[in-house]
């Protein structure tokens, strides 16, 4: 199975390779983004998958809005705080993706990693139970 860290290695490597072309930059920084951001989307989406002991955890896999489910079983969960960095490196990684006349420089991969960061240390506080369970009900039947 693939590493889902591996994501963020990537992520924090590729600025730092030195590359025969050097108009690249930009390019490099928006991968960089999107790296970070399916780095701990990943993380939750998996941490929830095997926590939920309700319903079709498939759900959390085969859903086309899987992404905005995460956040909303966030919110659910009284971790608003969570939700809504989830949404906002979910816009960062938007930006770089679409936004082709963004510019995308090292301000806007500091933000970034800083909210993975944050994100990192509060998956710890996802626990199996009740309260979860009913977050994700909740969450499905409000999209």
């Amino acid at each position: 199975m693939f590493q889902i860290d591996h994501f963020k290695i990537t992520a924090e490597e590729l600025p730092c390779l030195n590359y025969k072309n050097k108009d690249i930059t930009e390019a490099v920084s928006r991968t960089t983004i999107g790296r970070y951001y399916y780095y701990i989307f990943l993380k939750y989406r998996e941490k929830i998958y095997h926590l939920l002991t309700v319903g079709d955890r498939n759900e959390l896999k085969n859903r086309r809005n899987i992404h905005y489910i995460i956040q909303k079983i966030m919110a659910n969960y009284d971790r608003t705080d969570i939700s809504g960095k989830l949404k906002h490196l979910k816009e960062l990684r938007n930006l770089c993706d679409y936004e082709l006349s963004a510019i995308i420089d090292k301000n806007i991969i500091n933000k970034a990693k800083l909210i993975v960061f944050y994100l990192e240390r509060e998956i710890t506080s996802i626990e199996a139970g009740a309260k979860l369970n009913d977050a994700f009900n909740k969450a499905l039947k409000e999209i």
